[in-house]
């Protein structure tokens, strides 16, 4: 199987995965991509506070982007940003009394999801294509070309 054809694939997966997604929470008025932000956030906020740093790094997009979903999940109500007292040009993500409603249902979206993708699928097959995602993304993030 060639590179374009792993790409091919993997794109096709994502495209579906995001559609499906997308259908089980416009319920509530969101993405499938907000849903995956608000439960990073709420999951991450447990513990330390939130940055649009953190939103690109794990969710591997650009700065621009990132600024563009937070001000749209600003406008629609779904998060703050707060100034930080150590540095006023930090803001910490929090998310709002509206989003924090949220979170257990799009738990349960997500998990509705996840099933249907497992189905027919064994524990061992699912954590062997993790590793091969993992392996296939380090390669990806590998800066030197490699030459055949």
């Amino acid at each position: 199987m060639s590179q374009e054809e792993i790409g091919r694939c993997v794109h096709k997966l994502s495209r579906q995965l995001k559609r499906e997604m997308d259908e089980e929470v416009s319920k509530y008025g969101i993405t499938g991509v907000q849903c995956g932000m608000i439960r990073y956030i709420a999951e991450k906020s447990k513990k330390k506070k939130v940055f649009a740093k953190d939103i690109e790094k794990e969710f591997d997009i650009r700065r621009a982007s990132a600024t563009d979903m937070l001000q749209n999940m600003e406008k629609n109500g779904l998060i703050k940003r707060e100034k930080i007292a150590l540095d006023g040009r930090l803001k910490t993500i929090v998310l709002t009394p509206k989003a924090l409603e949220l979170v257990k249902k799009l738990e349960i979206q997500t998990k509705k999801v996840e099933r249907k993708a497992r189905r027919g699928i064994s524990e061992k097959e699912v954590e062997e294509l993790m590793k091969i995602i993992e392996k296939i993304s380090n390669n990806l993030e590998e800066r030197e070309m490699i030459e055949e």
